[in-house]
């Protein structure tokens, strides 16, 4: 055996070596740092902003169904729902012609009922609270 032959192989496993040991050691502080935040975050108590147990923003929206008049078909409930849905603070509209309603969700400190319904009748249709 050459000794220059075995020194330079004898070196290259020390290096695999040494970098399975930073990986370790990479993965280790991330995981401690995972169960810190999560520790942090249950102990700001974000659970407590929503009594319904659903996504803390969501606590803040509030729901409201509207009368829709003239709609005759999918594409003119999907008019009521494209000029709701474009308002800021509407988080979500659903429209049903046959029925003729619409049920937003939306963020009364952004948009109040009466803006939804001008939004309405901006498209064309007859709008009032249900």
């Amino acid at each position: 055996m050459l000794p220059g032959r075995f020194t330079l192989s004898s070196a290259r496993g020390k290096e695999h070596g040494a970098g399975l040991v930073q990986t370790l050691l990479v993965l280790v502080v991330l995981g401690a740092m995972v169960m810190l935040a999560l520790k942090l975050m249950q102990r700001s108590g974000i659970e407590q902003l929503s009594p319904t147990g659903g996504h803390p923003a969501r606590a803040v929206l509030d729901t409201v169904e509207l009368r829709v008049e003239g709609m005759r078909s999918d594409v003119d409930a999907l008019q009521v729902t494209e000029a709701l849905r474009r308002l800021p603070g509407v988080a979500a509209a659903q429209t049903d012609y046959a029925r003729g309603y619409a049920r937003v969700g939306f963020a009364p400190n952004r948009v109040s009922v009466e803006q939804l319904i001008a939004a309405v009748q901006r498209a064309g249709f007859r709008a009032s609270r249900r």
